[in-house]
């Protein structure tokens, strides 16, 4: 396996094998590039992910492989995001680099949205290098090519008119000045001086300006940009969505563009499909349709988290269930894993009763039957971390337990008729602390059919003393995790 595979355990899908096969020699320059007009949601971490998984299937043969997130922080604002104050409507048009943090807490608009993102790839141990646009341009990174763009600007023109089947404006022109008003413009380009990196253009009331592309005064739009960077930064290879791939979409201009004037060999690429909420839809941010990869790092780990955003082919689209399926979903990763696990309902339930102490939890555990799985206390407390998070966001009403004290064991105590405590209060006495779940299940159950009680009625109402709920996980475990004085104190009522 990689450095990369041996350092994190990152499991390598064949899909990637076989695209990184298709790649021939290195080095290699993987990328993946996002706007970040709002926020980065787990849908756009797909696109990152499924870059990683190719570059990680790189280095496993050896090659050399520079991983960079491309982040598109000198785009102009184009709509206000939701829970963005509408008077930002004023910096419409301006780079998100120069548009102040709505909220005080960044340096930039881009920086809001950005940070959090950055921060989740760096949760998750990625092997990742992150550009941001405005830096590349003021750096001169993209001058030669924004040179070469203006330069060619007919060619380009030609290429945009035959693949989308639109006529440009006239004056048309790849590069965008940034106009003194702070606005990136597609106004009219009057003169190109290459010798000062400069252009002369009209603004928006016609006056002439001058912006020095070296220093990152405008930008090349962004079919034409796409096909600049591939040349720029010596991309071999990028994943695009659908909404890219599509006839006449920015993935046949840019192949053109690249091929015809900056002369650059195509990347390799990958398409992948979206992904939705469940009951919600897909991914937007545009449309509050949201959920950010810090959110699903509350609730699982790292490597979890890959696994459930990319699938099993990320070629196919699919509704992430973070609800009713994701115990089973857990308890499949935990199982692929091939280490000791607790199944996650019953660690649901661990982590609703014992609250933060894996001390507790660990007592619980071993007293239910899974000893081996609460061995590693450390892992255990992240673990029980992410179950309690899960239950509090997610987790279905049936599955939001509480353990009842034992004033309020009582009060449910009274909607049970006297057949009922009296089941109760036998069970209770049955108890042993060195019973493990499945004894404790047999004690409920025998002594349900001995008294001539259903043993949904009598089980009923042991979730009504323990719980205040009608039903709840399988009782023998969950009781043999309590302490005996605790279930002897609910039960004996």
């Amino acid at each position: 396996m990689s450095e990369t595979g041996r350092s994190t355990g990152i499991h390598i899908p064949g899909w990637a094998e076989r695209v990184a096969d298709s790649l021939g020699a290195g080095p290699h320059v993987v990328v993946s590039g996002i706007s970040v007009s709002g926020n980065i949601h787990a849908g756009n971490l797909r696109e990152v992910l499924v870059a990683e998984a190719v570059a990680n299937a790189l280095r496993q043969r050896g090659e050399e492989v520079r991983f960079i997130f491309h982040a598109d922080t000198i785009d102009p604002l184009r709509k206000i995001a939701p829970g963005i104050p509408q008077s930002y409507e004023e910096f419409i048009g301006h780079s998100l680099s120069h548009i102040p943090d709505p909220e005080g807490c960044h340096v930039s608009y881009a920086e809001h949205f950005l940070v959090p993102f950055e921060e989740a790839l760096l949760e998750m141990g990625m092997d990742i290098e992150v550009l941001r646009s405005h830096d590349l341009y003021e750096r001169g990174v993209y001058t030669d090519v924004t040179r070469e763009a203006i330069e060619h600007t007919d060619g380009l023109r030609e290429i945009l008119q035959e693949v989308t089947n639109r006529k440009m404006p006239e004056h048309w022109s790849p590069y965008l000045p940034r106009a003194s008003s702070g606005k990136l413009i597609g106004r009219r380009v009057l003169e190109h001086l290459p010798e000062q990196t400069s252009v002369v253009f009209a603004d928006e009331d016609g006056f002439e300006e001058a912006a020095n592309y070296s220093k990152g005064e405008g930008k090349l739009g962004w079919r034409v940009e796409l096909a600049a960077r591939w040349k720029a930064l010596g991309i071999t290879f990028e994943p695009f969505g659908k909404d890219h791939t599509s006839r006449g979409g920015s993935t046949d201009t840019a192949d053109r563009m690249s091929s015809e004037v900056f002369h650059y060999p195509v990347p390799g690429r990958y398409e992948y499909e979206w992904i939705g909420l469940k009951g919600r839809g897909d991914m937007s941010s545009s449309r509050g349709i949201v959920l950010l990869p810090k959110d699903l790092l509350e609730i699982m780990p790292p490597d979890a988290v890959r696994r459930i955003i990319l699938g099993r082919d990320p070629a196919r689209r699919f509704d992430i269930d973070l609800e009713g399926g994701f115990p089973r979903f857990m308890d499949e990763y935990r199982a692929e894993a091939g280490e000791p696990y607790v199944p996650f309902t019953h660690l649901v339930t661990v982590a609703q009763t014992v609250g933060e102490d894996p001390d507790a939890a660990a007592e619980m555990l071993r007293r239910g039957g899974y000893g081996e799985a609460a061995r590693d206390t450390d892992k255990l407390a992240q673990d029980l971390y992410y179950a309690r998070n899960w239950a509090a966001e997610w987790a279905p009403e049936s599955m939001r337990l509480g353990l009842l004290d034992q004033a309020e064991s009582e009060e449910a105590a009274a909607g049970l008729d006297d057949e009922q405590r009296a089941y109760l209060r036998e069970v209770s006495g049955k108890l042993q602390a060195e019973m493990d779940g499945e004894a404790v299940q047999d004690v409920l159950y025998s002594t349900a059919i001995e008294r001539g009680l259903k043993p949904k009625r009598a089980f009923a109402a042991v979730y009504r003393v323990l719980l205040g709920k009608s039903s709840g996980p399988k009782a023998g475990p969950f009781i043999a995790g309590l302490t005996l004085d605790q279930a002897r104190e609910r039960l004996s009522v």
